[in-house]
């Protein structure tokens, strides 16, 4: 019997008991009685007394629970690599009943043979963080990533190394991978969640892996493996840690001696850099390794902007990989895979090697996913070095914007289509010009519209006020008129997003952007989050800035700081950053009037020959003896 009936089987033994435990207690059931069923295949390696194995364990189910409990004990005597491994369930608290329930569905089917068994544990694993969504995820890889990683780094003989093990699934696929190629690995995991860490020890070690070391502690704060007088060395290194942790404990590491931060001390607001910065300290000469960050990782200012110029300009990041939205069941951002290279080959220093990979996916119901050809296309492009327009391109640092190293910057959209017809646009030659320019950040205050409350979530006791949807802003004007209301309980933080005449709106939501100026107001009206404003400063002319951003200049910086793949959206820190040029106050003004202007012309054009035609075909529709039939 294969593994693929037997998860079936699985499946119909936790739906037996559904109601009787918690689905997780139900998960944990599962793995822990794949491990005794999988010690019992391997019980020549141990000294398991007979009356602890699973077949005589599950004859009867009197007392079967205490049985089960010292079943673990003596597994974990007989594989050290295990101790502990089993406290995250208690046999005793659940009882007999429910256990033989479970049991008896799955003794209706033959075991499956131990190579099979690490499948079957993997599935159920996959499974849980399917179902459990957030905190289902947080410590399990998603498949696609789990393989496509180590194929990224080619992992041969050696040590290989996650900071952020969870359930091992990365360090499980990193040794598969290596035996594949016949090689021989040695694996080193370290993870802060008891549970996680017993879990994943199981996975490992049901999978048929005994050469690893892995070890329960805060890697930031206190990293396990050490040698000589420092943190111990690896040849491979990958990890997939928790987003964005804040108060991670800076102050605890700022007078330490690893070396671990010799580019720059993370803020505590964001411990993105320091897993990053650990990484690198803890690659051997010659090591390489594979991060899965967030895009913030990728352009954030401030100490970690600090830190990312200083890893570059060592010239140690060989790869840049954007991979599409909603990959993982606990955050639906997109991310990215940074592949640190201590060793780079000869033509590819001094580069950077980046890929968008953003669009090439499987959509499935709770989550997107790779599939084999996107998983062959970026292992293949990445190893052969094959740039491919709009998705793969080596950049020099030199070239490098500001140490910026959002994907789609390096990806230049050519060509742009604006209201006047489509352009080619170099971006560059702009930045280099000589031209007096600041970016919009300088020029204007900028703020994000209100998250507004969900349909039927309003409350009844709360202040009418209009509010600007996406909707409500047409060929470049709002339709004030015909804005809707809706209830806002909080007065003052209403305040914070009312518009005023001469803000600039641009949607941040949507493959087309809208851009409008506020006129005159009658009453207060709330901006929604759909929304990005620029309030120009008293020398800045609005619709000056509407009129740059409406050139194929203005809309090239717009679509290439997009973000996402099922809905595009403003990235705003890189939108204070665009560049517009700046030509005196008067200058403004008398271009600011000739765009207006010019658009004013053109909609009374479009309606005085809309009204032409109207004439015209009433006209023709008399002739043809029909027009009293038709009412408009």
């Amino acid at each position: 019997m294969g593994s693929t009936q037997f998860i079936s089987a699985v499946w119909e033994g936790l739906d037996v008991i559904r109601g009787e435990l918690f689905s997780e207690t139900g998960f944990d059931l599962s793995l822990v009685s794949i491990t005794l069923m999988y010690s019992e295949q391997i019980r020549h390696e141990s000294t398991i007394h007979d009356e602890y194995l699973w077949s005589n364990i599950i004859q009867s189910g009197y007392g079967i629970s205490a049985r089960l409990q010292k079943a673990t004990k003596e597994v974990e005597k007989s594989f050290p690599v295990l101790e502990g491994a089993f406290t995250f369930l208690d046999f005793t608290e659940i009882p007999d009943t429910v256990l033989y329930k479970f049991i008896t569905t799955l003794n209706r089917y033959s075991l499956p043979d131990k190579n099979e068994l690490g499948l079957v544990f993997k599935q159920i694993l996959y499974r849980q963080m399917e179902l459990q969504g957030m905190r289902g995820g947080e410590h399990i890889s998603p498949p696609s990533i789990t393989e496509l990683i180590p194929q990224l780094l080619d992992i041969r003989s050696g040590s290989v190394y996650d900071g952020t093990a969870g359930s091992a699934l990365l360090l499980q696929e990193a040794y598969e991978y290596a035996t594949h190629k016949d090689s021989e690995v040695k694996l080193y995991g370290q993870e802060i969640n008891k549970k996680a860490w017993a879990i994943g020890r199981l996975n490992l070690f049901v999978n048929g892996i005994r050469n690893f070391d892995y070890q329960l502690g805060n890697t930031l704060l206190d990293p396990i493996f050490k040698e000589g007088h420092g943190i111990k060395k690896f040849d491979y290194i990958l990890m997939n840690f928790p987003f964005s942790i804040k108060k991670w404990g800076r102050k605890e590491v700022e007078n330490e001696l690893y070396g671990r931060f010799i580019y720059g001390l993370p803020s505590d607001t964001n411990a993105d850099m320091a897993f990053v910065s650990h990484a690198i300290a803890s690659l051997s000469e010659n090591g390489k390794a594979a991060l899965i960050v967030p895009h913030g990782v990728l352009f954030r200012g401030g100490a970690e902007g600090k830190i990312r110029e200083n890893i570059i300009k060592a010239d140690l990041i060989e790869a840049v990989i954007g991979l599409p939205s909603n990959l993982f069941s606990n955050t639906g951002i997109p991310v990215a895979i940074l592949i640190i290279n201590k060793k780079k080959e000869k033509e590819r220093k001094g580069k950077i090697f980046f890929f968008d990979a953003s669009e090439e996916f499987k959509k499935g119901r709770g989550r997107n996913e790779l599939r084999n050809k996107d998983i062959e296309k970026i292992k293949e492009f990445y190893h052969e070095g094959i740039e491919l327009e709009s998705y793969s391109r080596f950049v020099k640092l030199e070239n490098l914007e500001d140490d910026v190293l959002t994907i789609p910057r390096y990806f230049d959209v050519d060509q742009v289509d604006s209201a006047i017809g489509t352009f080619t646009v170099n971006s560059k030659e702009f930045k280099e010009s000589s031209v007096p320019k600041k970016t919009l950040n300088d020029i204007a205050s900028i703020y994000r519209g209100m998250n507004m409350p969900r349909k039927g979530s309003e409350d009844s006791s709360g202040e009418d006020y209009k509010v600007i949807q996406l909707t409500d802003v047409q060929d470049g004007q709002i339709q004030v008129d015909s804005l809707q209301k809706l209830k806002i309980k909080d007065k003052k933080k209403a305040e914070q997003y009312f518009i005023q005449e001469g803000d600039v709106l641009i949607s941040s939501r949507g493959a087309t952007v809208k851009i409008a100026i506020v006129p005159k107001l009658e009453e207060d009206i709330v901006l929604s989050h759909n929304f990005i404003a620029l309030r120009p400063k008293v020398d800045i002319n609005s619709y000056y800035i509407k009129g740059y951003l409406e050139s194929p200049l203005g809309q090239y910086h717009l679509l290439s700081i997009q973000k996402g793949s099922a809905v595009k959206v403003l990235a705003m820190k890189e939108f204070e950053n665009i560049l517009i040029p700046i030509p005196s106050i008067e200058e403004q003004k008398l271009i600011g009037e000739s765009f207006r202007k010019t658009d004013q012309l053109y909609s009374e054009a479009i309606r005085k020959a809309e009204e032409d035609r109207k004439c015209a075909y009433l006209k023709q529709y008399k002739l043809m003896g029909i027009s009293k039939t038709i009412n408009l």
